[in-house]
């Protein structure tokens, strides 16, 4: 799974090298057709439903207004990759008007559905601030505890469960900063923290699936085999 991710980052680091020829682009040119585009949308949108030709309601519209309010902070990073700042408000916004538009719709789930939502919204652009600049190796953490969160809110009610995958999620955080890149070389620290959270998380995890039970003799038949194994070699 660590490799995975460790890829995906990969890839997306390319994906926004490709993007800073975007630079080349007028930067008010790009942000003031993107707002206008998007106060056309919408004025038409409301004169339609005034007019009755089309019914909306309230989150119908302010759901995509907000995202298009955080597209325009987007293009500001995009054409300028030194505002690293702008991904921040820039994906926030995006997952508010997501919630904004689709919570009607997701009932019993609403709470747990948008939670993940919105923190992986506020997560998301950490991850990027590193990939966009390897100086900012700081940016997984945040990235990595706000993603594994989100991540427990898609988990059933379960404390001990959602607490594991919490653990586990900041054991991968650790392991990509140990592994990836930093201007500074390899950060070799974070493999402690790593190692302990994996631990942690692999117990808790194992405790509320009630696999602990079976693992834990498991280990002790294994680990009793090995030592008489090697007593019989001497």
């Amino acid at each position: 799974m660590l490799m995975a991710l460790i890829s995906f980052i990969m890839m997306l680091e390319h994906g926004l090298q490709g993007g800073l020829e975007m630079k080349k682009l007028n930067r008010r040119f790009l942000i003031s057709l993107t707002g206008g585009i998007l106060l056309l949308v919408v004025g038409v949108l409301l004169l339609l439903s005034n007019l009755g030709i089309v019914t909306l309601e309230l989150e119908s519209v302010i759901g995509p207004l907000l995202a298009g309010g955080g597209l325009i902070f987007l293009l500001v990073f995009i054409t300028n990759t030194d505002a690293w700042w702008a991904l921040i408000p820039g994906f926030t916004l995006i997952g508010v008007g997501i919630n904004a538009f689709v919570s009607p719709w997701l009932g019993e789930n609403e709470g747990s559905v948008t939670s993940a939502i919105f923190l992986g919204s506020v997560g998301l652009p950490f991850l990027l601030i590193y990939i966009s600049n390897h100086r900012h190796w700081w940016a997984l953490l945040p990235g990595g505890v706000l993603l594994s969160i989100a991540v427990t809110q898609l988990i059933p009610d379960s404390s001990a469960l959602k607490d594991g995958i919490f653990f586990l999620g900041l054991a991968i955080t650790f392991g990509l900063l140990y592994l990836l890149p930093t201007p500074s070389g390899k950060l070799k620290w974070a493999l402690y923290p790593a190692g302990i959270l994996l631990l942690i998380g692999i117990f808790i995890t194992l405790g509320a699936t009630n696999l602990l039970a079976f693992v834990g003799p498991l280990v002790l038949l294994a680990f009793g085999v090995y030592v008489i194994v090697r007593a019989l070699r001497k």
